[in-house]
């Protein structure tokens, strides 16, 4: 048996029109809306008694002003108004035709009063009842009907959502489970948001289901979930146009009220000025004597009976292309077939006067013959039935997209809307505390973004329709913000002007304005570890790796150094590359760690990332600053540079930079473009720094040879060593092997010199030595290597373990009887320490930082960059005297506690950071 369910859904919403000062043309919409669709619905569905078929969205905007007692007094007038005009028409008119429609209005109109009356004044009061009786289901809108995927940041998009839900409850003493976006504007990540606010359903357009991915099994004839567990019902396109249609649609019929026709236009200025606006300006009354008749100037009058005769027919027709529609497609089960039109509610009524009576004509006759639902208990009925899909962005407007709302005459409103955004993020961060004026304040400035941000003005520039009003509302909102904001900053508040402000447009009695407070400051002002605290210096650290990104030795010398900085009372933050599930901002040991995500995350040109990355870094920079007051930013490496430079002219504040190696260095000159805009960029760190340190004497000549800097601005700092992270955790009893261990850990990059190892290997094999290397860690040379291992036949002498963790580099290093760093190029080789460090003898090339680490002989041994030979022979005589072996690992154990220890490099760090910092001053003095 074929079966399909059918429903309707309504969206009643108007801007925010109440003004202080009476007469305004603006809430006339109101008033017409009220007159013309919000009453006579109610009568519609009370007549009709059908339960289960009618879902209505009320805005906030909407509920705030038809709960406003000044509106209702301001709507009684108006209504009087009309009803005085009606009864000049009754003496004015001999017509017996047009008579016969001044008393349809004359009763209309008494009808429409004492309906306005019976529920005291508030049509919301009359909604909740229906409501309650199951006549109507009821659900709400964002706060101020924003374009939610044009706002910014996550916060305002949830102020939005949070203040829509809040304002519905506080009017219908519930919360609702369906949400309305504004003009049906889907976008990836309103769905996260509307679940944790509450929300269970709302509605899209066709197109974005059928759009999905995956392709949904049952197309758009069932609602989906999205990812995070949102049901979105797609609106039917074939059903909807039958009634919004503007050529093909029921409100085009020739014996329907023709909208643009009304008495005030046709009638002499002394007939009609006393029922008009007082300005003299001619306004619609709502009496229109005419139908549509076709497309002719000439329009002939208005017979009621004959468009309640369309009306009847229109609604067999519709309910007969419902059950068509069922027909087609009645097959499908699990879930059963579903019809939903979703339409503005203005439609019925004020642009199709007869539209609430069709809806009753639909109701009634469909009583047997359509299976009304509502989505709510279609929801209820079917939950474990949906498919689960991803939705891109869609709209129900113009081509299904947003050119409606951001447009060459409407795109000048998003970067004052988008500012806005970041200053409340600010205030709410800066004044975590405020008194009670302060308090009201914030709260208006959100009030004031809130009406600035309405999807209504873009929507009317986009029209031009009332684009005058829309841009003077627009400007007047962002004019109020700002002088609010300059009050509060300035400390120069006038509470009667505050008042005032809260009086011209009073909407929304209350809002959470802590909502804009950032995860970052949420979390600080949580733990109240907000630096009141002393501390010797503030520190902006910036480093593109940090653990437990590692990609080489810069990750663990930053972690080392910024912990041992705040060990000496600093106070440090590290801005860093996002991880993963890994938190955006954490303490970790007294580190504050900032996370960023680049704007291009998974962008192809590393170049790219690096761009996308350091712009996320200056943006992060500036917004915690409104909380730090820093002393000093330090830079560490070229991947950081433009925003090292960025913040140091921005923030005025003196830059360090540290650089742990150099293109030039690492590839024995520059010979490509890509190493040579490298090159310019490390060259750019160190010009804008205000003191450079690197961590060898071989790397301060490279620098002052290849940056061409003078030799009092580069300070030599050695990496250090955390003995803690080289201890294992556990003592292991290792398998017994009979060959002579020899380990190495670092990037598998050319200049790490393994190819010297897989040669070197060769010839051990060659002299049947018991030697085996094993070596650790990533890179793009691995596979090249290991395919090297197998095509030699090395797989018993020569191990490439891929990364490894900090415990298994430690298990190695415990159980290894060497550590050998062959590489070509080396700046300073922190690893080489933590071998020292581990107690082995170490074997390092004679290059770079190596050859300042180790003295041959004394507390290791050294080779020929990439020199098999040389290696080999280095080995071979540890393997072969072992005092000597034992005796160069403890002496390399104690050079590097008594010359590498954090504590010590931290305190020369200081100094440095110090020069930079007196400079400052004497600058400052000038």
């Amino acid at each position: 048996m074929k079966e399909g369910y059918y429903s309707i859904v309504l969206h009643a919403h108007l801007p925010y029109v109440r003004h202080s000062e009476e007469n305004r043309l603006e809430e006339r919409w109101l008033f017409e809306a009220m007159t013309e669709t919000y009453i006579p619905l109610i009568w519609s569905l009370e007549a009709a008694a059908v339960k289960g078929a009618v879902t209505i969205s009320f805005s906030p905007p909407l509920m705030e002003m038809l709960a406003d007692e000044t509106l209702q007094e301001r709507y009684c007038d108006y209504l009087d108004t009309t009803q005085e005009l009606l009864k000049q028409e009754a003496e004015r008119e001999s017509d017996p035709a047009t008579q016969d429609l001044v008393l349809f209005y004359t009763k209309r109109y008494q009808k429409i009063r004492t309906t306005f009356i019976e529920w005291n004044y508030n049509l919301i009061t009359a909604y909740k009842s229906l409501s309650e009786q199951g006549l109507v289901t009821l659900m709400t809108s964002a706060a101020t009907h924003a374009f939610l995927p044009y706002v910014k940041t996550k916060a305002a998009i949830r102020s939005q959502i949070r203040e829509g839900v809040r304002s519905f409850e506080r009017h219908f003493g519930f919360k609702p489970l369906g949400f309305w976006l504004p003009e049906c504007a889907m976008a990836p990540g309103l769905d996260r948001i509307l679940i944790e606010e509450g929300i269970r359903y709302t509605f899209v357009d066709e197109h974005s289901i059928l759009t999905a991915d995956p392709t949904p099994t049952k197309g758009s004839g069932a609602p989906v979930y999205s990812p995070h567990g949102l049901l979105m019902f797609p609106r039917h396109t074939d059903l909807s146009s039958k009634v919004w249609s503007s050529t093909l649609g029921y409100p085009g019929d020739v014996d329907y009220r023709e909208f643009y026709r009304d008495i005030a236009y046709e009638r002499e200025w002394e007939e009609i000025k006393s029922f008009v606006h007082p300005e003299g300006i001619r306004v619609d009354t709502g009496l229109k004597y005419h139908r549509i008749t076709g497309s002719t100037e000439e329009k002939a009058g208005y017979v009621r009976d004959w468009a309640l005769g369309k009306v009847h027919s229109h609604a067999s027709h519709f309910i007969e292309s419902i059950n068509q529609q069922i027909e087609q497609h009645g097959d499908q089960c699990f879930p059963p077939y579903l019809m939903v039109t979703p339409f503005d509610a203005e439609l019925f009524g004020h642009w199709w006067f007869e539209g609430p009576d069709w809806i009753q004509a639909v109701l009634t006759q469909g009583k047997e013959l359509v299976k009304f639902v509502s989505p709510e208990e279609y929801l209820h009925r079917h939950y474990q039935d949906f498919d689960t899909s991803h939705l891109s962005f869609s709209t129900w407007g113009r081509d299904g997209y947003g050119e409606v709302w951001l447009n060459d005459r409407n795109d000048y409103l998003y970067r004052h809307l988008h500012r806005l955004e970041q200053d409340l993020a600010q205030t709410t961060a800066v004044k975590h505390n405020p008194t009670e004026i302060e308090h009201r304040i914030i709260k208006q400035m959100v009030r004031e973004w809130m009406l600035a941000v309405s999807s209504d003005w873009a929507f009317i520039l986009d029209g031009q329709s009332a684009a005058q009003y829309a841009d003077e509302r627009f400007r007047t909102h962002i004019h109020r913000f700002d002088e609010l904001k300059q009050m509060l900053f300035e400390e120069n508040i006038d509470e009667k002007w505050v008042s005032k402000m809260e009086e011209d447009f009073p909407f929304l009695e209350d809002v959470d304005e802590t909502v804009f407070i950032s995860n970052h400051d949420r979390y600080v002002l949580e733990r109240k570890v907000i630096s009141d605290r002393p501390h010797q210096r503030r520190i902006l650290m910036l480093s593109w790796e940090y653990p437990p990104m590692i990609v080489g030795g810069l990750a663990r010398h930053v972690y080392d150094l910024s912990r041992s900085l705040v060990d000496k009372g600093n106070e440090v933050h590290v801005i860093t590359a996002h991880i993963q599930g890994y938190p955006d901002y954490e303490i970790n040991q007294g580190v504050h760690v900032h996370r960023v995500k680049g704007l291009q995350p998974e962008a192809n040109s590393f170049f790219d990332w690096v761009a996308s990355l350091n712009f996320a870094m200056v943006r992060h920079g500036k917004q915690i600053t409104r909380k730090y007051a820093f002393d000093v930013i330090h830079a560490h490496d070229w991947l950081v540079s433009v925003a090292a430079k960025s913040l140091k002219h921005e923030l005025k504040l003196p830059l360090v930079a540290t650089i742990h190696a150099t293109e030039h260095g690492r590839n024995q000159g520059i010979h490509t473009d890509m190493q040579h805009e490298i090159s310019r960029k490390e060259w750019e760190l160190t010009y804008e720094a205000n003191q450079v340190i690197v961590c060898s004497e071989f790397m301060k000549k490279e620098v002052e040879m290849i940056f061409d800097l003078p030799g009092d601005k580069v300070t030599v700092i050695p990496n250090g060593v955390d003995f803690e992270l080289i201890r294992p955790k556990r003592i292991t009893d290792f398998p017994t092997n009979q060959k002579f261990t020899v380990f190495s850990v670092g990037r598998i990059v050319k200049e790490k010199g393994y190819q010297s190892v897989i040669d070197a290997a060769d010839k051990i094999r060659e002299m049947q030595g018991q030697v085996e290397f094993v070596i650790a860690g990533k890179g793009p040379m691995l596979e090249e290597y290991r395919h090297q291992v197998s095509e030699r036949g090395l797989e018993d002498f020569v191990q490439f373990l891929g990364f490894i963790s900090d415990d298994e580099r430690n298990e190695w290093f415990a159980r290894c009887d060497v550590v050998i760093f062959p590489s070509l190029y080396e700046p300073f080789g922190i690893v080489a320490l933590e071998g020292m460090a581990a107690g082995k003898p170490t074997v390092v090339s004679d290059t770079g930082g190596l050859a300042d680490i180790i003295e041959h002989g004394e507390n290791g041994l050294k080779m020929y960059p990439g020199d098999a030979e040389s290696l080999i022979t280095q080995l071979m005589y540890l393997y072969n005297y072992p005092i000597i072996r034992e005796g160069l690992a403890t002496q390399g154990y104690r050079d590097v506690s008594t010359k590498f220890d954090w504590k010590s490099i931290a305190q020369k760090t200081e100094k440095v950071l110090d020069v930079c910092l007196d400079k400052q001053l004497v600058t400052t003095l000038k």
